[in-house]
Parts: structure tokens; sequence; C-alpha cells
């Protein structure tokens, strides 16, 4: 059984079980045996199920070929490399692969400086006027490649300001480091994070997949 099956059937068995408490819920009613508490514990439980999904880390050190399998296995169908994987200009930052049917096909990006603030980015994602969105033209790679592109950016800033963002300045690249360019001048990620919105079968099922720069990517939030 392939994962793309087995996910399917996860998905077919989580829509039978929210079938069967809305029939449940039915037969309370008719039955005259449903109260206030109850349909709202019914409730709930519904919500939780359209909102469960299935989360999976793809974790390893700095440039060691994540995004290089998230483009096999969720973009193979273009022919291309559409998330940034070449040497130099892979994910600068984490970034999380998932279907919203509620908003259009898009890439969503947290700027590095809200890491000022001592707010998580579970919260901030309750605030999308703080993000940045880029639409998707799902039927151009060519597009998809440039938008796609962003979560490789970089910008330059001072020592003492990628200290205060949480990147140490070194000659050396990472998931947690500032690229020392010249003076007091230093390159850290553009974006703290990126929410790719994208229609895959599988994305479309609930699956979520989350591609980190490097080990340390996620132990350097607030």
């Amino acid at each position: 059984m392939t994962l793309a099956q087995q996910f399917a059937a996860y998905h077919e068995w989580r829509n039978q079980l929210a079938g069967g408490l809305s029939d449940f819920r039915r037969w309370l009613s008719d039955n005259e045996l449903c109260d206030a508490q109850t349909d709202q514990r019914i409730d709930r439980l519904l919500e939780k199920l359209r909102e469960d999904r299935l989360h999976v880390a793809f974790v390893a050190e700095f440039s060691r070929g994540k995004s290089e399998l998230i483009n096999a296995i969720f973009f193979a169908y273009y022919g291309n490399r559409m998330l940034p994987s070449t040497a130099g200009r892979t994910t600068m930052c984490p970034t999380e692969l998932m279907y919203d049917m509620s908003k259009p096909a898009c890439i969503e990006l947290l700027p590095i400086e809200t890491r000022e603030a001592d707010t998580s980015i579970s919260e901030l994602k309750r605030f999308p006027d703080v993000w940045k969105s880029i639409p998707l033209d799902t039927d151009s790679p060519d597009a998809m490649q440039e938008a796609l592109r962003s979560v490789s950016e970089v910008r330059l800033v001072s020592k003492e300001t990628a200290g205060r963002l949480g990147f140490l300045a070194t000659e050396e690249s990472g998931p947690n480091a500032a690229i020392i360019t010249a003076g007091d001048q230093v390159e850290i990620p553009r974006w703290r994070h990126a929410v790719i919105n994208y229609p895959h079968p599988l994305l479309q099922q609930g699956l979520v997949i989350l591609d980190t720069p490097g080990l340390n990517a996620i132990g350097a939030e607030p």
C-alpha cells in the first residue's frame, strides 16, 4: 500500500466518522434526546475532524536534500525543481506545504523582523496582515519557480541587528548563521516562515509538510 493510498484511506475514515457523528446528532434530535451541551460537543468534534491534519517534518543538517525530496514528491509534474534546492540557494526559512481550500494558491511569507516581538508563529497566523502574500500560478512552471524562489531570499543587516534576530555572524552557512559579507554587514534570511498553499491531492486530504533549513532552524525561534 503506497503512502497516497494509506492517506486516502485515512481521509475516507475521517469522512465516515464525521458522517456518523452527523447521523447520530440527527437521531438524537429526532428522538428529542438532544440538548444544547450535547449539540455543542458534537459541533466541536466535527470541527476538529475538519481541521485535522497530519504534519510531517523533513529534518536534517543544512543542505542535505530535504527540498530536493519535496520537489520529487510534490512537484515532479512540472518536470523541474520548484522549491530552490541548488547549492547556496536552498530553503532559507522553515516552509510549510499545505492546502486550505478557503484560500487561493499562494505563498505567504512572514518577515524576519517579527522575531523581535515575543510572538510565536502560530499566534501570528491569526493576523494575515502581518504576512506578505504572493499568488501562485499553478499552470505556469516558470511563474511557480519565480514565486517559490522567495523562500531563499536574504537581506543585509548589521551584526547587531542579526544578533537581535537570533543569528550568529560566521563565515560558514547554516540555519542559524548570518553570513559575513563586508564590514559590519551580514546576510540573513529575509523571511522567518513561509506557508505554501498548493492544491496537491495529498495536501488536499490534510497532509502538511514542514521543510526546515536545518536542525536548529526551529530551535532558534523565540
